[in-house]
C-alpha cells in the first residue's frame, strides 16, 4: 500500500480534487509546460496517537520480611518458583514464639480458675476482669508471635530472589536496586503475568490522555510481540523539574517473555479526526532547510504550497 501523509481537514479547499491520471500543467510564473502526474486527495478518518517511551515494572512487588527479627529457619520455594496466595515461603526460628505459647497456658489456666470462683460468686468482679484481660493479652501475644515465626504469600507471583538465605539472622534488610521496592524484607515477590509501563507524559498532551485509553506497548527486546494495554493512573501532580506526570499502562505478560526493567515504547491512541490523504511524493522538502511544500494542481497549474499552514502531519502507511 503506498505510504501516505495525513493533512488536517482544514486544507480540503487546497488540494485539488481529481482523478489520478497523467496531465500537462504550467507552473506559476513560467510558460513551459511539464507533465506531471495528479492524485486525489481523500479524505478519511485517522486516529493520531502520542508516543512515549517508559519502564517496565511488575504490577504488584512486595519485600516480604517480618515484624520481629529472628533467624531464617527454611525457605520453601527457590528463585525463579511461581507460588499461590496463601503459600507458606519461609519460617523462621520460633524461640519468642515457643515462650508467648508457654506464657499463654499459665494465662489460660489462671483464667479458667477464677471463672470458676466468679461463677460461684467466690471472687470480684474486679480480681475476674484483671485476669482476663491477662489471658486476652496472652492471647493475643501468641497470635502475633506465631504470625512473625511464618511467611506467606499475600498474592499470587514469582519468586524473584531471596534476600535472606537459610541459617541467616533477619534484621529488617533493605533492598538498595534502583526502581523497586526499597522496604525491608527476606523474600522478593512480583506479579509478572500482570506488567505496568511507567512513562512520563508531557503537561501539553495529559488533557489528551484518560484512564481506560487504549495503548499499543512494544519491545526492542521483542520486535516482533505488540501488546494491547490500558492506561491504569495517571498521577495527579507533575514534576517541578521536568513538568511531566507520571502515567502508567497496564498490560498482561501472556506469552511470559517481558521482564520487569525492559525499555518499552508506547503509542496511546488518541480521539479520531477528519483528515485528508495524500501520496508521500506530493511532499518536497526544500535543500537544507525543514520546510515541507506540497505541489497542488489548479486550473492546469501548479502552485506549491508551504505545509507550515497545515495542522496535522503525519506519516503513515
Amino acid at each position: 500500500m503506498m505510504k501516505r501523509l495525513m493533512i488536517s481537514g482544514a486544507m480540503l479547499i487546497l488540494i485539488v480534487s481529481c482523478k489520478q491520471n497523467n496531465a500537462v500543467v504550467t507552473s506559476v510564473g513560467l510558460s513551459e509546460k511539464i507533465p506531471v502526474k495528479v492524485v486525489t486527495a481523500e479524505k478519511m478518518k485517522f486516529t493520531p496517537f502520542i508516543e512515549l517511551s517508559g519502564t517496565v515494572f511488575a504490577a504488584r512487588e512486595a519485600n516480604l520480611g517480618a515484624a520481629l527479627p529472628g533467624r531464617v529457619e527454611k525457605i520453601y520455594f527457590a528463585e525463579g518458583s511461581k507460588v499461590k496466595k496463601g503459600d507458606l515461603l519461609v519460617s523462621l526460628s520460633g524461640e519468642l514464639y515457643a515462650q508467648a505459647l508457654t506464657q499463654h497456658i499459665s494465662a489460660e489456666k489462671d483464667f479458667e480458675r477464677v471463672t470458676r470462683l466468679n461463677e460461684k460468686g467466690s471472687i470480684t468482679q474486679q480480681d475476674y476482669d484483671h485476669v482476663k484481660a491477662l489471658y486476652d493479652a496472652s492471647s493475643t501475644n501468641v497470635a502475633m508471635m506465631k504470625k512473625n515465626t511464618e511467611i506467606v504469600a499475600p498474592f499470587s507471583g514469582t519468586i524473584i530472589e531471596n534476600l535472606v538465605q537459610e541459617g541467616e539472622n533477619y534484621f529488617f534488610n533493605f533492598n538498595l536496586d534502583p526502581g523497586y521496592s526499597s522496604t525491608s524484607g527476606i523474600i522478593r515477590l512480583m506479579d509478572l503475568d500482570h506488567l505496568q509501563v511507567e512513562t512520563e507524559v508531557n503537561e501539553k498532551d495529559l488533557s489528551q490522555i484518560h484512564r481506560g485509553q487504549e495503548a499499543l506497548v512494544y519491545f526492542d527486546a521483542e520486535k516482533d510481540s505488540i501488546i494491547t494495554g490500558k492506561v491504569l493512573a495517571i498521577k495527579p501532580v507533575l514534576s517541578t523539574i521536568t513538568h511531566t506526570a507520571t502515567v502508567k499502562i497496564e498490560f498482561k505478560n501472556i506469552s511470559g517473555t517481558i521482564k520487569p526493567g525492559m525499555f518499552a515504547h508506547v503509542k496511546i491512541k488518541m480521539v479520531p479526526v477528519d483528515a485528508i490523504a495524500v501520496p508521500l511524493n506530493a511532499i518536497y522538502r526544500q535543500s537544507g532547510t525543514s520546510d515541507d511544500y506540497l505541489f497542488v494542481a489548479d486550473n492546469n497549474k501548479v502552485k506549491v504550497l508551504q505545509m507550515i499552514t497545515f495542522l496535522l502531519l503525519i506519516t503513515i502507511k
